[in-house]
């Protein structure tokens, strides 16, 4: 970059520094009106659960990711006569596509959206505070925390919040990511010094969450689905120690008279096909694995991305493209496969694992959340970067050998899964914890 280049580039670090103190200068102001004003609108809804999440399950709210599903499987057990709490959603991102705040529902469950307007109006900002007020917000519970949280944060200056670390990504886990090929391409960044600045955005941003809360008194506590992150999230938000409260991630158990499995032996993968997960692995492991079928359930976000691999590799009859899968087809697939293949370079505890071991299912990973696959499935170790090189490709194939050839040790780990999940997973659980975590937190 040249002299000039270089200046100018200083010249809008500013500008944009500026304007981002001028933003949450405003949103503090906004929200010191609104909490002295505590205007309440007159409802008869019943009090609401409202989330904070960047995705909902829904090609219209950022597609299909682990995140959005757990929001909709709470969301879809509380909306029944017997909770008296219900689930909504303070949908966190500007959306472009509409001209005023909005609540629309999606999955039986209201969503609140604001349009993007750069800065947001006073008039925009009210009314979509008004809608999350007429909701009657008596707790807020936020996946993990993202700068776009604040607007709905400072929408509801009062109310609770509990942090719900889920997948906290510190200096480490970024470097880690970034040294994945076409990752930095899929995020349109130039370096992996771009991607570690995500963490220091979100200490920014955290801080002045609680920088709020000394202007503004309101209760934060902080949950964790395993116990093994709380040391990332300590280092991604800058803050510590966190003493954070155990709430499991809850999911739908199917009924299970039997293990079934295919004639032949398969391998789920369940997941986008995106640089992060590393598809081109399972891909690869079907090559060098013709006597098994790979099930790859799941599609790109960023299609021009995984041409190149798919074409290198789709000519194999083993190797099976099914594309996004949900509902019936996807309960049969869980069902009927001999195990659960995961090779993502990053994970934390994902729904993927908890939904394959509820089918008496093992999983094969290089990632190992608080032992569950050291304990319920068959762990690598780990692996980095790309993931083509001889070892790392060497350490699937024992463990997929070792998963496949020992029938009786694969079923029993299998159903040592599915009893943890009966054990701690079910939606029950998930409300005793958070009633709980309610009850000693005082809210």
């Amino acid at each position: 970059m040249n002299l000039v280049g270089r200046f100018q580039e200083i010249a809008n670090n500013i500008q944009h520094c500026r304007w981002d103190r001028q933003r949450h200068q405003q949103l503090q102001h906004w929200a010191k009106t609104r909490y002295q004003s505590a205007s309440r609108a007159c409802v008869t809804r019943s009090p609401h659960l409202i989330f904070l999440c960047e995705e909902f399950f829904h090609p219209e709210l950022r597609g299909f990711g682990g995140f959005g599903k757990t929001v909709k499987n709470i969301t879809d057990n509380l909306d029944s006569p017997s909770h008296e709490l219900k689930g909504g959603v303070a949908y966190p991102p500007a959306v472009t596509t509409i001209q005023t705040p909005e609540c629309r529902e999606y999955h039986g469950a209201p969503v609140v959206m604001r349009p993007y307007e750069n800065p947001p109006s006073e008039a925009t900002l009210n009314r979509y505070a008004d809608l999350l007020v007429e909701l009657q917000p008596r707790l807020m519970l936020s996946i993990d925390w993202y700068p776009s949280y604040e607007v709905p944060i400072h929408a509801l200056p009062d109310t609770p919040l509990i942090v719900w670390i889920h997948d906290p990504r510190d200096r480490e886990e970024w470097e880690r990511i970034a040294a994945v090929p076409d990752e930095l391409r899929f995020r349109g960044v130039a370096s992996a010094a771009d991607l570690v600045a995500l963490t220091h955005e979100k200490e920014q941003s955290i801080k002045r969450l609680f920088a709020l809360q000394r202007k503004l008194p309101r209760k934060i506590a902080f949950a964790t689905t395993a116990r093994s992150l709380i040391p990332r999230a300590e280092r991604t938000y800058g803050i510590g120690p966190i003493n954070a409260h155990w709430l499991p991630n809850p999911i739908d158990i199917p009924p299970l008279d039997t293990v079934e499995q295919t004639e032949r032996p398969s391998l789920l993968y369940l997941g986008r096909l995106d640089a992060v997960k590393r598809p081109w692995i399972a891909f690869e492991l079907a090559r060098r694995h013709p006597d098994v079928d790979f099930l790859i359930a799941g599609q790109a976000n960023n299609a021009e991305l995984m041409a190149p691999w798919l074409a290198r590799y789709q000519h194999l009859p083993n190797l099976k493209l099914l594309g996004h899968v949900d509902g019936e087809a996807k309960d049969r697939l869980l069902r009927t496969c001999w195990a659960l293949l995961n090779t993502s370079v990053h994970e934390a505890e994902p729904v993927s694992f908890l939904e394959a071991f509820s089918y008496a299912k093992c999983v094969i990973a290089c990632h190992d959340p608080d032992n569950a696959v050291s304990n319920f499935g068959y762990y690598t170790g780990e692996i980095l970067g790309e993931g083509l090189d001889e070892h790392a490709l060497q350490s699937y194939s024992q463990q997929i050998n070792l998963c496949l050839q020992g029938t009786q040790e694969r079923l029993h780990r299998g159903q040592s899964g599915r009893d943890e999940m009966l054990r701690n997973h079910t939606f029950e659980s998930f409300v005793k914890h958070l009633s709980c975590i309610m009850n000693t937190e005082l809210i």
